[in-house]
């Protein structure tokens, strides 16, 4: 039963943050379900799909998700993990740390300094270009090193000018489909664990269903004011951890 309060208190998380939440079930899985990471990653995206397309179905149920953006993330980010596939190869994993790092900690640091200034969204135009940016960039992390992109993801959606809330549910939608690319590719070739994590997926998907519902019952601009700058710093830690 821990192991189903352990997915609960993840499917929360990555539904307040809109993250994958990948690293946090490869944690629980390697730790407390004792698998090989050879064997923990792959089940670890098998694990978080079917919590991410429910929790995605929630909040278009709910109407946080901005389809518009969302679809152009997806497209680059298709673009991004077929590059980031090819190119892994060539990179230092040392290398690569540092880059995703540096990156994480600019992109906190936006996302808190438009939690102050308070910004709205970009223009039209200008928001379809930088959601293929951020999108592109979200899929060579997935290419490169097996992220979910979910920080970077999230991160970009902010920047964007979609309220925290927005953002969650948009990122959502798009990490379901980057997840499901890969997933695919990972069925010809890794090893899954098939029954390992089946409690903690089970507790993911509640987590992911119930936890949008909960916060539209909130007072959304005070929940944007907390998970903005929250977002912000979660992820300028992501970044510092990569140094360490």
């Amino acid at each position: 039963m821990l192991v189903l309060f352990y997915g609960l208190a993840i499917g929360i998380f990555v539904s307040l943050i809109g993250g994958g939440g990948a690293a946090l079930y490869l944690g629980v899985l390697t730790s407390q379900l004792g698998l090989a990471t050879a064997v923990a990653v792959p089940t670890s995206l098998l694990v978080a799909l079917p919590a991410l397309f429910f929790g995605f179905l929630t909040q278009m149920r709910i109407k946080n998700v901005d389809f518009h953006v969302g679809n152009q993330m997806i497209i680059a980010a298709i673009l991004g993990i077929i590059i980031g596939t090819i190119a892994g190869q060539y990179i230092p994993q040392t290398l690569y740390d540092w880059i995703v790092g540096t990156i994480f900690i600019i992109m906190g640091g936006m996302v808190l300094i438009k939690a102050i200034r308070h910004g709205g969204k970009k223009a039209a135009n200008h928001q379809v270009w930088a959601a293929r940016g951020f999108g592109l960039l979200s899929g060579l992390m997935v290419g490169i090193g097996g992220l979910s992109g979910g920080a970077t993801t999230a991160a970009g959606l902010a920047i964007l000018g979609l309220t925290a809330v927005e953002a969650a549910g948009t990122a959502t939608y798009v990490l379901t489909a980057m997840s499901a690319i890969s997933l695919v590719g990972h069925l010809f070739t890794s090893t899954f664990a098939w029954q390992a994590g089946w409690l903690l997926m089970l507790g993911a998907i509640i987590g992911a269903v119930l936890t949008p519902l909960v916060i539209r019952r909130l007072d959304l601009d005070k929940v944007n004011r907390v998970l903005t700058p929250f977002l912000g710093l979660l992820i300028i830690y992501f970044g510092v951890k990569m140094f360490i």
